[in-house]
């Protein structure tokens, strides 16, 4: 090999190097909608949707100026004018069921002295994301989001129509949001046959995914408000019974008090069965032997409270407010009180066994006032095209994972379509390490850029799979 020929594969090999470590050092990835992704959602981050008071039409007039960029028509709708959703759709020609794409805009409030990052600067610090809403859910919106735009820029053909539908009140229980769109606006959902959203599940260890739950049924929300009342009055002279914040503590002790059984329901039995196939320990033996009657005791030294809120109802405290000064005794004091019923449970048996509860502990001075409840609603199918794309896509992002149907603990907007016959399926694209899963309504909520990414290709498959005509 001549000096010359050693000259210019020494040129070559720097400069491609160069590139490389270029790369490296920018973190700028091949795809460009990586980076446009992770743009998004760092904007997306910045503007504060905390319900109360929620501001979503902030949110949603941000992600309506994104698709009108696109050529995407879309409208804002919802009665107030602070708090709309968005609905866009592009439109196939075809006949076919509609997929609905599903976020809530909303997230829930901060304590931002605890956190050690700003909650809303949509800050990217340690191969991190972090953000109110970073893991629930605007990543979510903004991997559909991605996917949408990606179809409509290469214009592809579609065999069904894509709905991309951002909405408020999601975290309020979704009176205000989903539930009023479907209620005064069913034209706009006339075909639709299938929803993704929130709501799934996946287990991942390090950067492997082992477990991936499409979430097909979820327990049930009943929200109350526990309201006390008595004579104000000087704290140096309580009366016998402490006065109204002790008449609270009472009723609230008599309510966390009440008898939640564990029982198995098909849902969980299914879900269980399926994820027992990926543990080799003492979790996966519990899981394995779950059957009637249950061995409640068992379960407790097996499964975590998490695993176990799918097996029985669950009585949350949330907020607890009464008093203006120490030394002063008030006329009235509240709480409120989360409740999660399993699936197939009507509400009216807790609401009356809460009542009682706070009777028993108050006396005619405590009232319980309703503020969300729901009924049970049919579980949404597996055999559908859909569920079938989803595991293939799924399994095809990680080799050799399993995937199979769960049971939601929390509760989403899904139901409301459940409720009228629409397939909904709730999905986790991104992994999720335990540790940052914690993060989810808590402290310096974060998610990893690369899983984001990563998250991101899978449903932008999803939606091309199932939507996309076939050459």
């Amino acid at each position: 090999m001549s000096r010359a020929t050693h000259a210019l594969l020494f040129v070559f090999l720097a400069a491609a190097l160069l590139s490389l470590n270029c790369r490296r050092a920018t973190g700028s990835p091949e795809d460009p909608l990586d980076a446009e992704a992770r743009r998004i959602l760092a904007e997306y981050l910045r503007i504060d949707t905390s319900n109360p008071p929620g501001n979503e039409t902030a949110g949603a007039n941000y992600l309506r100026q994104l698709l009108a960029k696109e050529g995407i028509e879309s409208q804002l709708i919802g009665s107030d004018p602070h708090r709309q959703s968005l609905y866009a759709r592009l439109r196939s020609g075809s006949k076919e069921k509609a997929l609905v794409l599903m976020h809530h805009i909303d997230v829930v409030p901060v304590a931002a002295a605890e956190w050690t990052k700003p909650p809303f600067a949509g800050l990217e610090s340690g191969g991190y994301l972090f953000g109110r809403g970073a893991l629930d859910i605007k990543s979510l919106g903004v991997a559909e989001l991605i996917a949408m735009i990606e179809l409509k820029r290469q214009k592809t053909p579609l065999k069904r129509d894509i709905i991309f539908l951002a909405v408020a009140d999601e975290e309020a229980g979704g009176l205000r949001g989903c539930k009023e769109l479907l209620d005064q606006h069913p034209e706009l959902f006339a075909d639709a046959g299938f929803v993704l959203n929130e709501g799934g599940y996946n287990e991942t260890i390090v950067d492997k995914v082992a477990f991936w739950g499409i979430e097909t049924q979820q327990k049930l929300p009943l929200w109350l408000h526990v309201r006390v009342s008595g004579a104000p009055g000087h704290s140096a002279a309580p009366s016998d019974d402490g006065g109204t914040i002790g008449r609270l503590v009472r009723a609230l002790a008599k309510v966390e008090a009440i008898e939640t059984p564990y029982r198995l329901t098909p849902p969980a039995e299914r879900y269980f069965a399926a994820l027992a196939k990926t543990k080799n320990d003492y979790r996966g033996d519990a899981m394995r032997a779950l059957r009637a009657p249950l061995d409640v005791e068992q379960l407790k030294k097996a499964l975590s409270p998490g695993y176990r809120a799918l097996l029985h109802d669950t009585i949350a405290l949330t907020r607890i407010n009464g008093g203006t000064s120490l030394n002063s005794i008030p006329a009235h004091a509240t709480a409120d009180v989360d409740i999660r019923l399993l699936p197939d449970e009507a509400p009216d048996a807790m609401i009356a066994a809460v009542r009682e509860a706070v009777t028993a502990g108050a006396g005619k001075r405590g009232e319980v006032d309703v503020l969300v409840s729901a009924q049970p609603v049919p579980e949404s199918p597996s055999d559908t095209e859909l569920y079938r794309v989803l595991t293939r896509q799924m399994q095809k992002a990680e080799p050799g994972s399993l995937v199979a149907t769960t049971l939601g603990a929390g509760t989403s907007d899904s139901r409301f379509f459940r409720a009228k016959g629409v397939t909904a399926y709730g999905i986790a694209p991104f992994k999720v390490n335990y540790y940052d899963a914690d993060t989810v309504h808590g402290n310096d909520e974060r998610i990893r850029t690369n899983f984001f990414v990563q998250g991101t290709h899978l449903v932008r498959s999803i939606v091309r799979d199932f939507c996309a005509r076939e050459p």
